[in-house]
């Protein structure tokens, strides 16, 4: 039976962890190279995830052609510049779509949205000011993860002139490491970020309930995923979990900050005497309730990038749950 699929679980459980543990040295550059592809840390830190996760099942489906993997490295970074060259040429068709629909607008004279249009215009303004995907693509690898002229042509599938091409053209117009550029999408009101950090703080499961959505997702970026407010519940009963043993530190507490104009919750413990920034809490909302929490507790280095923009220690954690 098809359900008899989901058997492997637990067979795939320690191969995954094992995966994860072994490309541990391999994930600050690799995360890095994305912040920049992407240009903010939550956008860089699920490249990263879906990079791993697309290498992962490539191991399930491949026989004798292992040559690919031999290298991890190279082989991680092709992999999320292949999947973040689709995402910009799917975002250019949207771009496109949304371009002849504001154009129809104006013809007709009947701007139902006047924003639209200006929206459109400062899209295709922003996109003039940065590189094309490949050339962006191949700077950052030679800048970032320093591979030579060879393997970035290998990885993006062009010639080596073509890669000194694209290096000569974008050195320099490239922003600083840490660029960050806001997220995409509607930001959450400040208020219910107030209200979720208030109950949470409470340690108030009534409170937060009523805050949430019917359909609330809760994910722990990197690991598990949960649907509806019950299956999250340990999500929200664990916050408070001291175990320094596990790198669950002592003195667990809560503030509300704000992050490229996002107003997120910040968790705090002290681990070894020290203490850092041990987890952040993004919000989604929807008709003024909570339909999505991402908690980027096991992401050390978005931990990091985030603190050192806002002038916080990070705590030194794990890239998974114990």
């Amino acid at each position: 039976m098809a359900d008899s699929a989901f058997g492997v679980q637990k067979d795939v459980r320690a191969p995954w962890r094992a995966y994860l543990d072994e490309l541990a040295p391999l994930r600050p550059d690799l995360h890095r190279y994305c912040v920049r592809l992407t240009g903010n840390a939550w956008e860089g830190e699920d490249l990263v995830q879906e990079a791993l996760l697309r290498a992962f099942t490539q191991l399930g489906k491949l026989d004798a052609d292992l040559a690919k993997l031999d290298h991890p490295r190279a082989y991680l970074a092709r992999t999320a510049t292949r999947l973040w060259i689709d995402a910009q040429r799917r975002r250019a068709r949207e771009r496109e779509i949304l371009a002849g629909e504001a154009k129809a607008a104006e013809r007709a004279e009947r701007p139902a949205d006047p924003t639209r249009a200006v929206e459109v215009r400062d899209a295709a303004g922003e996109l003039l000011v940065r590189l094309a995907p490949r050339e962006r693509a191949a700077l950052l690898m030679k800048d970032v993860l320093d591979l030579s002229l060879e393997e970035a042509a290998a990885i993006l599938q062009t010639s080596v002139a073509a890669v000194k091409s694209a290096l000569q053209r974008g050195r320099g117009r490239l922003a600083d490491a840490e660029r960050s550029t806001p997220p995409v999408g509607p930001l959450p009101s400040r208020a219910l970020v107030e209200r979720f950090l208030a109950a949470l703080v409470a340690k108030d499961l009534p409170a937060l309930q009523a805050i949430c959505s019917a359909d609330l997702s809760v994910e722990l970026v990197g690991g598990a995923e949960m649907d509806g407010f019950e299956r999250a519940r340990p999500f929200f009963e664990h916050a408070h979990f001291v175990l320094p043993a596990l790198g669950f530190g002592a003195n667990p507490r809560w503030e509300l900050a704000e992050y490229l104009g996002e107003a997120v919750v910040l968790g705090f413990r002290t681990l070894d005497g020290v203490e850092g920034l041990n987890e952040i809490h993004r919000l989604e909302e929807e008709a003024g309730r909570l339909v999505r929490v991402r908690c980027y507790c096991f992401c050390p280095d978005t931990l990091r990038v985030v603190g050192e923009h806002l002038g916080l220690p990070a705590l030194r954690k794990a890239y998974r749950s114990p």
